[in-house]
């Protein structure tokens, strides 16, 4: 069922692409999207499957700008519940028609900005595959307020995934005395330091950048 159901997504893909439809800058517009925030763009198969290797069956999984669950069908086979939260009613509309009769049981789909929802309370890891988000510190700090152990994203470097560690505190940056720097507001930057020593720059997790304007609190 999952695969026969993700290429009829696959077939679609084009007709989902409304983000050069009339009306839709007014859309970005009352729901804050800047830049390519609002577009639809999936992925290649080989960054969901990056996704996929660090969720496990008793997660229950946040997925942030779900586009036309694609990635969150992958996820409903692997993990115990998955809410996927999409702003755009286009792209949801005609994914979850493409979909029919074969939505899982264990997937919850929304539409919604995910800026303006409670987050559920049972989440225990979220994704954001979305390279140009403009609300990394909001979203971090709305997952961290209800105990959401891991964020799985590509918006920091935007390059490949990675897994940031929601409940463990990043270094304050004053401390930081060289190297590469990755910040809970979505941050990241580059310290000078003396390479003389031959050492590798280090990448440091840090909270409290220059770029935050606000501390991303941990509980």
């Amino acid at each position: 069922m999952g695969k026969a159901t993700i290429g009829r997504l696959a077939a679609g893909t084009e007709k989902r692409r409304v983000q050069f439809q009339e009306g839709f800058e007014a859309f970005a517009a009352r729901h804050g999207l800047t830049d390519w925030e609002g577009w639809f763009s999936p992925y290649d198969d080989e960054v969901y499957d990056e996704v996929l290797k660090h969720v496990a069956e008793d997660d229950v999984v946040l997925d942030v700008g779900a586009g036309d669950l694609r990635l969150a069908l992958r996820l409903a086979e692997r993990a115990r519940r998955v809410y996927a939260v999409e702003v755009n009613p286009k792209v949801l509309g005609s994914a979850l028609e493409a979909i029919g009769w074969d939505l899982p049981r264990n997937l919850v789909a929304i539409c919604a900005n995910a800026l303006d929802i409670p987050f559920p309370s049972d989440v225990t890891v979220a994704v954001l595959l979305m390279r140009h988000c403009r609300h990394f510190g909001d979203y971090v700090a709305k997952l961290r307020a209800i105990g959401c152990q891991r964020l799985i994203t590509n918006a920091r470097w935007k390059a490949g995934v990675e897994v940031i560690e929601l409940a463990v505190r990043g270094e304050d940056f004053s401390q930081v005395r060289g190297g590469w720097y990755a910040c809970k507001c979505g941050a990241v930057g580059f310290v000078p330091c003396d390479p003389s020593d031959g050492e590798p720059f280090p990448i440091h997790e840090v909270e409290n950048c220059p770029h935050c304007g606000y501390e991303v609190g941990c509980n």
